[in-house]
Formats: structure tokens, sequence, C-alpha cells
């Protein structure tokens, strides 16, 4: 599995362990929060919508 090894990896923790996710959906938001353009909105977004 990948790691994520942000600044943030702590708060991307708090936010997979507030929604409910599979593992497969866990490592889409991971994807999404190593891109620059991410934001923490647009995470719990997509957290929320998966």
């Amino acid at each position: 599995m990948n790691t994520c090894n942000s600044a943030n990896s702590k708060s991307l923790g708090k936010l997979l362990k507030i929604y409910d996710l599979t593992p497969k959906n866990k490592q889409k938001v991971i994807i999404s929060a190593q891109r620059k353009t991410a934001t923490w909105s647009g995470l719990h977004r997509l957290a929320r919508k998966l």
C-alpha cells in the first residue's frame, strides 16, 4: 500500500476515520490528497460522495 508522506498525514488519517470508506475508496482519497490542487473541503466532499 502506498504511504502518504505529507505534513498533514495525521489530519488525513482523521478524515479517513470520520467517513466509513472501503479500502479502495480510501486509496482514491489519498491519491486526491497528494495532488497540489487538493483542498480540505474538496477532500471532505469526495469522501462524502464515495
